[in-house]
């Protein structure tokens, strides 16, 4: 039997965050091998490296090259995002919200169960956001230490820092990219070439090491073809919003609003069959574009890279070790559509010749499946190779004003007047910032 000889080259390709903490994050895993950072530019639909923000499901990843949370939050790189508010995207108007970290917890039984429990009866309970504590400390404008919020990240500052880290590292520079060779080494501006054991196409959209690839299309779930992106007139601080129009929706983001339509920049929503073939891993927007909606961009990126360091590969291709890459990839990438396509297809905004289109749009089978098993028992399975809350699935879907069949059977021993005490008990100790322990 061969022995496994580790890489001793990796070269990547791409001139964003996304390649700058692929190229870091290698570099450290492989202290033996030479990694080379070649640059390429950013394109206009890049969203992962335009607009970076990182979920606390795989702020570890950042951690692990040493730049923990609260670092990146003391010296200015990242400020915290604790919650999405949507506005005009319900049944019945009311806005609703999405927490980054979990919501806080009853020994009785399921928050979101207790809530139905209550609110099916028509007893007086406050909004399903108020007990998420992330949506609390958004609303109150301020920093809480005892929530863990996403992490929206300063693109310029994040650079330079990952630059640095890298510098150190011994992360080795090259000239521009120039194009691929017929021998499928990488040819640079200044005339060299680089070739490597392993390749990472971190080049967005471009896909410059990777475009002959087959492209999975995810328009019919997510209809976001041009998104607009210009200066916002107020900073959103901690909290994103968005509001639903009949041709789609607005946000504001930090200092950055957000429009569909328009003259945006044309984005294709998808994914690659297949992110590893041959000597070529593809990570970021190359890999998977999720879209503006919920900037999920960069943690996807983040993810696969966490899966990449996981299942390291050798100087040799394998087979078995690439389709095992590709099969969580993709159970990661499809549980991220169908998270934001919930969005779309969740019953909530109605009216307006955007979402009336919706209506003829063929859903994923596996986003199907989750909404029937909502609908009859109030409840969202986790899922493999998950980044998302699983309170932040049933906050959108509670939020829209989809409602399940028959209570959770567990709540069933609580009257609905006790659990409505209960939960307004719950919000005012929160609002208060008296979390429970």
């Amino acid at each position: 039997m061969n022995a496994r000889v580790p890489l001793r080259s990796v070269a990547v390709v791409g001139g964003g965050p996304v390649a700058l903490v692929s190229a870091v994050a290698l570099q450290q895993a492989l202290p033996g091998a030479e990694v080379t950072l070649v640059p390429a530019p950013v394109p206009p639909d890049a969203l992962a490296d335009r607009f970076p923000l990182a979920l606390p499901a795989v702020q570890d990843v950042l951690a692990r090259i040493g730049m923990p949370s609260d670092l990146l939050l003391a010296r200015g790189v990242a400020r915290p995002r604790y919650a999405s508010a949507f506005a005009d995207w319900s049944r019945d108007g009311t806005e609703w919200m999405v927490g980054d970290d979990a919501a806080a917890t009853l020994a009785q039984g399921r928050m979101a169960a207790l809530w139905l429990r209550a609110l099916t009866a028509r007893e007086r309970v406050p909004s399903f956001h108020a007990l998420v504590p992330a949506c609390v400390a958004a609303m109150a404008g301020i920093a809480d230490p005892r929530v863990e919020p996403a992490l929206d990240l300063d693109p310029a500052r994040l650079t330079q820092a990952l630059a640095s880290i890298g510098g150190q590292a011994g992360v080795r520079f090259a000239a521009p990219f120039a194009g691929v060779g017929p021998d499928g080494a990488i040819r640079l501006q200044d005339g060299a070439r680089v070739a490597a054991d392993l390749m990472v196409d971190a080049s967005g959209p471009a896909r410059l090491l990777s475009g002959d690839r087959a492209f999975e299309d995810w328009c019919d779930a997510l209809p976001e073809g041009q998104v607009a992106f210009s200066r916002a007139d107020e900073d959103a601080a901690s909290c994103d919003r968005y509001r639903a129009t009949v041709q789609g929706w607005h946000a504001n983001w930090s200092d950055v609003r957000v429009e569909m339509g328009g003259d945006g920049v044309v984005i294709v929503l998808g994914r690659l069959a297949e992110p590893f073939a041959g000597r070529v891993v593809v990570l970021g927007d190359a890999a998977v574009q999720p879209g503006p909606l919920g900037r999920a961009g960069f943690s996807l990126a983040l993810g696969q890279l966490a899966l990449l360091l996981e299942l390291l590969p050798a100087q040799e291709p394998e087979p078995l070790l690439q389709a095992e890459l590709n099969r969580r990839a993709r159970l990661q990438a499809e549980r991220m559509r169908d998270f934001l396509a919930l969005h779309y297809h969740g019953g909530g905004r109605t009216q307006g010749p955007f979402w009336h289109r919706l209506d003829a749009a063929k859903r994923p089978a596996s986003l199907e499946a989750l909404l029937a098993q909502f609908a009859r028992r109030g409840q969202v399975v986790p899922a493999d190779e998950e980044l998302v809350q699983r309170d932040a699935w049933t906050a959108v879907l509670l939020g829209q004003g989809m409602r399940p069949e028959r209570p959770d059977p567990v709540t069933l021993s609580t009257a609905p007047a006790e659990a409505a005490r209960l939960i307004r008990d719950l919000a005012a100790r929160l609002a208060a910032l008296d979390y429970p322990v």
